[in-house]
């Protein structure tokens, strides 16, 4: 395998073969009056994952596979069938525009480029085929997946960080229904690495409640360095964004007494309260604080006349827990 190749690369050096994109067959809004953005993602989820049948999509639904859309409601699904059945004509091509087919386009390819992994004679290398394997993983937490990966130890971090930052795969669209890149994050937790310690904190807030622990996992799998470089993240000036982000992944290391200092000096900072939501995660990371001396600090916090009435009812509320 070529080290300097990603695996998007990998997987798409025939990409550039993709036939143009159609031209927008959108219809007039009024042909078919009930249909909305949310009725075209579920065509475009369809047409991808389920090679365009409702019939193969809706037994999905009824088992509750890993690649179900929380947004869908089957009856939605079984409308639109009947509505396709009663037309007697696919509705994508009369709903779908130009760019969202080209989206579908991309995504069928990566799941051929996938199969085309498998059918490779002699391959150069094994760990894109057990990237492969992660992405189409039908399991939630894809434990066998998982640990063949972690066995290969630091030489497969390039290609999970690879997958963990790639926009594509992020996408429920795509082949994994956008939670392999955390199945990357969970891998790279338990590899322990510390390279990817920044990898795993900008990927916080791109996946649902499930995908963020798993990223918050990793995380503490990676222990000190991966603490260490959040508690500089949340002391960095001015506060911002990745402040915030920070003091929520370091939520996951609530009790651990270097932590508890540093939020806590945060805390201490007469301009603190003037960022609310930034100073409402350091409070959180303070349910778990086990000193005697950091318990009372906290409570002292009580004195100050600055602090806006919602976080004071949350210092109160742990403080009294």
């Amino acid at each position: 395998m070529d080290d300097h190749k990603s695996f998007e690369e990998i997987l798409r050096e025939t990409n550039q073969n993709l036939p143009p994109a159609e031209e927008d067959a959108t219809p007039e809004p009024e042909a078919f009056p009930m249909m909305d953005a949310v009725d075209k993602e579920i065509l475009m989820h369809r047409d991808v994952h389920f090679g365009g049948q409702f019939s193969i999509m809706l037994d999905y639904y009824a088992v509750e596979g890993k690649g179900v859309n929380p947004e869908f409601d089957v009856k939605r699904i079984e409308e639109l069938a009947k509505i396709e059945q009663e037309v007697k004509e696919n509705l994508a091509p009369l709903l779908l525009t130009g760019s969202d087919a080209e989206v579908i386009a991309r995504a069928k390819q990566a799941y051929k480029d996938l199969r085309d992994l498998y059918d490779q004679k002699n391959p150069k290398s094994k760990l894109p085929l057990l990237i492969a394997d992660l992405i189409l993983s039908e399991e939630e937490e894809a434990e066998s997946e998982v640990e063949a990966i972690v066995k290969e130890k630091k030489v497969i971090i390039p290609l999970l960080l690879d997958l963990l930052k790639s926009s594509d795969f992020h996408s429920s669209l795509f082949p994994g229904y956008g939670h392999a890149p955390f199945l990357a994050a969970k891998c790279l937790g338990l590899i322990g690495d510390e390279r990817a310690s920044f990898s795993l904190f900008e990927s916080l807030g791109d996946g649902d409640f499930g995908d963020e622990k798993m990223v918050l996992r990793a995380l503490t799998h990676i222990g000190d360095p991966a603490r260490d470089f959040l508690l500089k993240v949340i002391a960095s000036t001015p506060a911002c964004e990745d402040n915030e982000r920070a003091a929520l992944a370091l939520i996951a290391f609530q009790g651990d007494d270097v932590v508890s200092e540093a939020v806590l000096s945060l805390l201490e900072r007469p301009d603190i309260f003037q960022h609310e939501s930034f100073a409402a995660y350091l409070i959180l990371i303070c349910e778990g604080l086990s000193q005697q001396e950091h318990k009372d600090r906290f409570a002292a916090l009580l004195m100050r006349d600055d602090i806006p009435k919602e976080l004071r009812l949350d210092i109160e509320t742990i403080h009294n827990g």
